[in-house]
């Protein structure tokens, strides 16, 4: 008796996980049919009328060409030319970030959201079940890499070569997916992997080195060729696709009113004007640039060369560090002054220079001594989680044009991405690159908010590559010993010093970068 009924319980629990294993599908089945029919119509009756009374509902992706949400702003170019729109019907806007596709169509056919705005092609993923505007602007695709780095080392540059430029990953949300067959074949064939991620993600992968190459719209490139100078653009594979707003079927009303509103003469020269601001989708021309090579009309590497060495006698840095750190500051000038308040030879903020001992109305002796007294002080700071010395430099010189904060939030990022942060060079360099996304900036893991992050990378750079001549330069042998020559008490002369950098975009002062939290540069 206990062996039946011990047959009788197998047999109900078999049976009980055969009606699970074929019951299981089907319930998928159902839920599957039931988002299908999501995804087929409009589940609510909501048009213009309702809206006006209401809020339209915009939902949009996280993009600089679409919506991007910052303290006290919100920007993107789909974004405001809906806020136009919204403003010529007097509707009050909102917007509803999404970071998936299908949650986006099903959202906008229960009413959740009224428009869609995602840089959706009318041929696109999402044409099945919805209904599109006219077109609002013409893109283009374009392969987006690493760019070539010359200043890296070799060993180093092994291990951040360019992407392959015959495989690409592609946002699922991009308007190119299913146009390979169109690009151009002077390229060679080009195979697409859809990625799940947002187009900012993506590129985002390829700007810190996590993923190879990525194919992505046109205009990005004059948007983020500044914000991210690593990255090359270009070329342009194929000719531009049209893109537009997408609205529920049973809309009408709202969606001739877009189409009136994007077709009327005067919105389209402001739609113009608009885009013109996002750039104008320019590539990218060569590898990134470089310091040239610096040429002297005299001896000496500046009018100060005998400061410089007095104030590292009795430290670890190097004479021709300070000169290289003055010349990109200020090119020798003792009256420069940045729009945010540094002022002197070394650029000096007013707190900066206090902390370190310097009064306002002091002269080139007293700055160039307190750019040594905050560089040692740098250096200090990173001593424990930095052991490199040669990577520190550059942690240290960061810092002194950004402020430490921002740094220390490059490091926080670094490994959050799985980057080394006590490595500057393709790490925390990359990572403070994201500083200036408002995605980035914004997340609880940075402290200090946004930085004007591609002056500090080009800051590191050139005054790496600007000590390193001048460092060569100081052993050839001199006319003059360095401790026979006095330093003028006013500005250089040209007449002694010349260095020719028209041609790499160098700019003598760079602008003011934002040093939250941390007051300093």
């Amino acid at each position: 008796m206990r062996t039946d009924k011990a047959a009788l319980a197998g047999t109900l629990v078999f049976a009980s996980l055969l009606a699970l294993v074929v019951g299981w599908p089907l319930m998928g089945l159902d839920r599957a049919t039931s988002e299908d029919n999501a995804h087929s119509g409009p589940l609510v009756e909501r048009d213009l009328d309702a809206i006006a009374q209401d809020t339209l509902r915009v939902l949009v992706i996280h993009d600089p060409l679409t919506w991007e949400s910052r303290p006290g702003a919100e920007t993107g170019l789909e974004w405001e030319l809906l806020r136009r729109f919204g403003r010529a019907h007097a509707f009050h806007l909102r917007a509803i970030p999404v970071d998936d596709p299908d949650s986006m169509l099903m959202m906008l056919q229960r009413g959740e959201g009224d428009v869609m705005a995602g840089q959706l092609s009318p041929s696109g993923w999402a044409s099945p079940w919805v209904a599109f505007t006219k077109s609002y602007r013409s893109f283009a695709p374009i392969r987006a890499v690493l760019n070539v780095d010359r200043t890296m080392r070799p060993a180093v540059r092994e291990t951040h070569r360019p992407g392959s430029p015959d495989t690409l990953r592609v946002s699922r949300w991009s308007p190119f997916i299913g146009l390979e067959q169109t690009f151009d074949s002077s390229f060679g064939a080009i195979t697409l992997l859809v990625d799940p991620a947002l187009p900012e993600d993506l590129l985002v992968q390829v700007a810190v080195g996590s993923c190879p190459g990525a194919l992505v719209v046109d205009a990005i490139s004059s948007v983020e060729s500044r914000r991210m100078p690593q990255l090359h653009f270009g070329p342009r594979l194929a000719r531009s696709v049209p893109l537009a707003f997408a609205v529920r079927r049973n809309s009408p009303a709202l969606l001739a009113a877009m189409n009136d509103w994007l077709t009327d003469p005067d919105e389209v020269e402001a739609r113009d004007l608009i885009a013109s601001n996002y750039g104008d989708g320019r590539l990218t021309n060569g590898p990134m640039r470089s310091l040239h090579s610096l040429e002297f009309a005299a001896d000496s590497i500046s009018p100060y060369d005998t400061l410089f060495q007095a104030h590292t006698d009795s430290s670890n840095l190097d004479w021709q560090l300070l000169a290289a750190v003055c010349y990109k500051e200020s090119r020798f000038d003792t009256s420069a002054r940045s729009s945010a308040g540094a002022h002197g030879l070394m650029q000096l903020m007013p707190k900066t220079a206090a902390a370190m001992g310097v009064a306002p109305d002091q002269g080139a002796d007293a700055h160039i001594g307190g750019a040594r007294k905050y560089l040692d002080r740098l250096d200090s700071l990173f001593l424990k989680s930095v052991p490199n010395k040669d990577q520190r430099l550059r942690f240290a010189l960061a810092s002194y044009n950004a402020g430490p904060g921002h740094v220390q939030d490059a490091q926080r990022l670094a490994r959050l991405l799985g980057l080394d942060p006590r490595r500057w060079d393709g790490s925390v360099e990359r990572t403070l690159l994201l500083l200036a996304k408002p995605r980035w900036y914004t997340r609880s893991e940075v402290q200090h908010g946004y930085c004007r992050a591609h002056e500090t990378f080009w800051f590191v750079r050139d005054v790496i590559a600007a000590f390193g001549q001048y460092r060569d330069r100081a052993t050839r042998p001199t006319s003059t010993p360095l401790s026979q020559r006095t330093p003028p008490s006013s500005g250089p002369s040209s007449a002694r010093h010349h260095l020719d950098l028209s041609a790499t975009g160098y700019e003598p002062v760079p602008r003011a970068i934002d040093s939250t939290g941390s007051g300093s540069r």
